[in-house]
């Protein structure tokens, strides 16, 4: 399995974390990083295999859990373009478990990441057209019946869409 995630999963706990599991992962790097790509292994421009060491444990996660994650971790970091239509080119870095540069070039990696980028921007743009950006429910139960709601919505209008242009193609 691979997690494709924003900055957020780009930590060092949550990249182990994963890590622990199984799961291999590519994500925005975390703000509070750097990335100096005139150090690690360069695989290429914009592209080099580091060694990142444990952070002192944050408040929010148990002393047991702390000692189980590993003292260092060995990731990849790649300069990625994404293009967005309208606006400039924003260069950004991505870190990954996935290390294999021959197997992963850093254009997959890129056209993941812009993958991934396509779909928050469709999924932003589907919740503002359902009105789904403000949900008015009041409790667990109700939200989740106005969510399967929009999406019974949603998909009987995409229904209709593809039956009209059959009927029209």
């Amino acid at each position: 399995d691979v997690l494709l995630g924003d900055r957020y999963y780009g930590s060092y706990f949550e990249i182990a974390l994963l890590q622990k599991r199984g799961i291999e992962g590519v994500f925005r790097l975390h703000q509070r990083r750097r990335a100096d790509f005139r150090r690690g292994r360069r695989l290429g421009p914009g592209d080099h295999v580091v060694v990142w060491s444990k952070p002192s444990r944050p408040a929010w996660m148990e002393e047991a859990t702390y000692g189980v994650i590993p003292d260092t971790l060995t990731l990849r970091e790649v300069r990625v373009k994404v293009a967005q239509a309208g606006r400039r080119t924003k260069v950004i870095t991505v870190v990954t478990t996935l290390l294999d540069a021959e197997e992963f070039s850093a254009a997959d990696l890129t056209d993941l990441y812009r993958a991934r980028w396509q779909a928050e921007l469709n999924l932003r743009s589907l919740k503002t057209v359902m009105q789904m950006d403000v949900l008015r429910a009041k409790t667990p139960e109700m939200v989740r019946k106005e969510l399967w709601a929009h999406l019974l919505t949603y998909n009987l209008i995409r229904t209709v869409m593809a039956q009209a242009a059959q009927e029209h193609g």
